[in-house]
């Protein structure tokens, strides 16, 4: 009976020490599957625990400000999205107003100290560039090249560049870091005898300042006119540079014209032009597609996508009439989707981004993304084409604003 007693009063401990967490940590199961965590970047960075994945992406794609080009002075002027001045850069020699000639190499915020800028440049040499705190220096040579697509606020980029063989278009992908750019080697090249197109990186999603995954689309290299509203772009694809393995991930039979901030939904029209060319957006996960119908007067069709940060709307561009007749008919308009409800919010037409400019005419407009989920960004080009400005859109408000004047280079992130 003794022993008994003695027994029972040595299980109340080994029970007493094991719900104390006295070094014993009992495991339960865990209902739900455990969430991806963002890599340590700084001491300081891992968010809090109650943050969700949701909100850590939008708070990583949603900008601090637009930067815009002074042509005159080849200068990036930057500001946050209250118009308040953030940086200016000095990018000599740049070679394109394109956005997709420059990349900023890390994050811009006020009174920060603006980061490398990356960018293409025709002289001496074909070549990428670097500016660093107002010095440039030669990044790497490099033969026609194309486009460049970055990783918001890192130093993470893909470009591509072509040359011909036979008359045939020969062209090539790269990634890398500001610190491995020089040396990088192409890791997927394209001889496309058939239909004569180009690769050109459209996204680049990074782990901690090395590329990952690279989107890219084929592309219609030297077809221009003066009479083309919207880029020639056929499908749509990933290159996972971990495993080498390439996914198309929207078919041939799309002209892709824009991607989301986290690369799962992207914006297509018909390649035939022939066809319906209204705008559908297609998630890349689920591979569920809605449309937008056009607006009755867009007579050519839609273009230029681009996604709210919570991937919630869609923008983009309809056009009608001609750029070439005399007098010039051309109209443009931005439409705004509720992607989910699959309908048209709001729209924003050349008359009223006339108003808000207190310009006489406008020649085009197109979006150009977006300050946060509700804002949108439009880049407008006056009589002349050097004549340029960008506006804020309210999509819930309605209300439009000027932001600044310039072509615009590219967004600033945190």
């Amino acid at each position: 009976m003794k022993s008994l007693r003695y027994l029972f009063f040595f299980l109340l401990i080994l029970f007493a020490l094991l719900i104390s967490g006295c070094g014993v940590n009992p495991i339960t199961a865990d209902p739900t599957p455990a969430l991806f965590a963002p890599p340590v970047e700084g001491e300081n960075s891992a968010p809090p625990l109650e943050t969700s994945v949701e909100e850590i992406i939008i708070e990583k794609n949603t900008p601090t400000g637009v930067c815009v080009r002074d042509e005159a002075k080849e200068v990036l002027d930057c500001f946050d999205v209250d118009s308040k001045p953030l940086s200016t850069v000095q990018v000599p020699g740049i070679g394109s107003i394109d956005p997709q000639g420059l990349h900023l190499a890390g994050p811009l915020g006020t009174g920060k100290t603006p980061p490398p800028v990356i960018y293409f440049s025709w002289e001496p040499d074909q070549a990428l560039l670097v500016s660093k705190n107002g010095v440039v220096e030669p990044l790497r040579k490099t033969n026609s090249f194309l486009a460049m697509a970055g990783a918001a606020g890192k130093p993470v980029l893909a470009f591509s560049e072509m040359d011909f063989e036979n008359n045939i278009p020969h062209s090539y992908l790269f990634a890398g870091t500001l610190k491995t750019l020089e040396t990088s080697v192409s890791f997927f090249d394209l001889k496309d005898a058939l239909t004569g197109m180009a690769l050109m990186p459209v996204g680049v999603e990074a782990v901690g300042e090395q590329p990952l995954k690279i989107w890219y689309t084929h592309t219609a290299w030297g077809i221009g006119g003066e009479d083309l509203v919207y880029p020639i772009n056929r499908g749509l694809y990933v290159f996972d540079l971990a495993t080498g393995q390439n996914t198309q991930v929207l078919g041939s039979e799309r002209n892709f014209q824009g991607l989301s901030p986290d690369n799962t939904q992207a914006g297509s029209i018909n390649f035939n032009f022939k066809e319906d060319n209204s705008m559908r957006v297609t998630d890349l996960l689920s591979g569920h597609m809605v449309n937008f119908p056009l607006n009755p007067s867009s007579n050519r069709g839609a273009g230029y996508a681009v996604f709210s940060i919570d991937g919630k709307y869609a923008a983009w561009l309809e056009a009608s009439g001609s750029m070439i007749t005399e007098p010039p008919n051309f109209q443009t308009r931005v439409r705004v989707g509720d992607i989910a409800a699959g309908t048209v919010l709001q729209e924003v037409d050349s008359a009223m981004a006339s108003q808000v400019l207190s310009w006489d005419r406008i020649s085009s407009m197109r979006p150009i993304g977006w300050l946060n989920t509700q804002t949108l960004v439009i880049e407008v080009h006056g009589n002349a084409w050097n004549t340029a400005a960008l506006i804020k859109y309210d999509i819930f408000s309605g209300s439009l604003a000027v932001i600044c004047h310039g072509s615009f280079a590219g967004f600033s992130y945190p």
